[in-house]
């Protein structure tokens, strides 16, 4: 008996079909009307996110998706109203935003009239025409969201911030990347330190204040107080921080991963803080803090062992530094130490000595390793990211490429500095 694929019940192909990227469940649809039928079964698209251009009027478009079951949403270019997406997706659960930058507090305004109960991610990232009075829009209608981006939304201030302490107590996850014009008080609104006026979102888990230049040590007294089940906070590029503010943040058993890269104005002090406390930090990050020397490395051995990623990436480190720090960290798995000039094959023979774990590590701009320190690191046995950007040799240690080394050891080696 000849078996052919127009044999298979609807529910296996439907099985079938959910192995396919968005493209080609699209055009199994298109085959036949058999596979048309089993391909708008909702299990097929769930958890799919569909990708938008809104340029003229498709009135079987948002009826499509949801009969496909489909609740995520990312507008790539909007050229109508956003009321049109709201309107025509009744249970949406996620609405992708970013960079639609013709997006004003009047076009929000008339899309949020009414309580959307099963909105529960909203990025607005770089819309940089949104304003106070749409966070004053969301924090009325949009309750029981749990993931809201802001990155980029230079026109937000403390009053914002005060809005969304006041509507949106549900919050996991807030980014404020770059939003420039909040301070300690927005802070203390979040943290829930003006409780006359707003609860705050005391259910944070992740916090990104990226590049806010006006913040302070007083908004991590605010975010060790009132944010305690925080577990990622992202601190980068914060000037105003120092050494004292990481006294705050040392006690806060939750907080699993801190990035703390270009804050100038911390040193092995403040690493001594994090270091002495009852961190239990997974993952931290001090790149380009030109103070954090071999020192902090010996603190980071006796009290953040547990570490499993951590970037050092242009500090002020050296052989002796690392020799201070490995023999207590077996669990790390990524080692980021790009520009740490001071670094030579000493130093990587004790990484690939105690660091048997290491899956991971970034070699950028270290141009005192020779060839013999990288033999030693790609014999590491569960090692699988190698950079060696702008790795060099001197000419009688010259070898055909460095890719020859990732190319021996089946190693990815990244083209370009980035972090891992």
């Amino acid at each position: 008996m000849e078996t052919h694929i127009s044999c298979l019940f609807p529910e296996l192909l439907a099985m079938i079909f959910g192995y396919l990227d968005v493209r080609d469940k699209g055009r199994a649809a298109q085959v036949c009307t058999a596979w048309r039928d089993a391909a708008y079964h909702k299990s097929v698209w769930r958890g799919v996110e569909a990708k938008l251009h809104l340029r003229r009027a498709n009135p079987s478009l948002f009826p499509s998706l949801q009969a496909r079951g489909i609740r995520r949403v990312q507008i790539l270019s909007l050229r109508r109203s956003l009321s049109y997406v709201i309107q025509g997706m009744a249970n949406i659960e996620s609405l992708n935003l970013s960079g639609c930058y013709n997006l004003t507090d009047n076009g929000l305004g008339h899309a949020f009239v009414q309580e959307i109960g099963s909105l529960r991610a909203l990025n607005l990232s770089l819309c940089k025409q949104i304003t106070d009075s749409s966070l004053g829009r969301i924090a009325q209608y949009l309750k029981g969201l749990e993931v809201l981006e802001l990155g980029g939304c230079s026109n937000i201030t403390n009053t914002g911030l005060l809005l969304i302490a006041w509507g949106l107590q549900r919050l996991k996850s807030l980014n404020l990347r770059s939003c420039r014009h909040l301070s300690d008080v927005g802070i203390g609104h979040l943290a829930g330190m003006t409780r006359s006026a707003a609860e705050g979102c005391l259910g944070l888990e992740q916090l990104t204040l990226q590049d806010c230049q006006k913040l302070t040590d007083l908004s991590l007294k605010h975010i060790s107080r009132g944010l305690t089940g925080l577990r990622l906070l992202n601190l980068s590029f914060c000037g105003g921080i120092s050494d004292a503010g990481l006294l705050h943040l040392s006690h806060m058993g939750s907080l699993r991963s801190l990035n703390l890269r270009s804050c100038d104005n911390i040193s092995d002090t403040g690493i001594m803080h994090l270091a002495m406390g009852s961190l239990r930090l997974s993952g931290l990050d001090v790149s380009f803090c030109d103070k954090v020397g071999d020192q902090s490395l010996a603190y980071i051995a006796q009290g953040l062992d547990g570490l499993k990623s951590l970037s050092l990436c242009s500090c002020h480190i050296s052989d002796d530094g690392i020799n201070r720090m490995v023999r207590q960290m077996h669990g790390l798995r990524t080692l980021n130490i790009g520009q740490c000039v001071r670094i030579t094959d000493k130093g990587l023979e004790l990484i690939a000595e105690h660091l048997s774990q290491l899956t991971g590590i970034d070699l950028y701009g270290c141009t005192r390793i020779t060839k013999r320190g990288l033999e030693r690191i790609t014999q590491l046995p569960c090692l699988k990211v190698l950079n060696l950007g702008l790795w060099q040799m001197t000419d009688s240690e010259k070898v055909r490429d460095c890719s020859d080394f990732a190319g021996r050891s089946g190693l990815y080696q990244p083209r370009t500095f980035g972090t891992m």
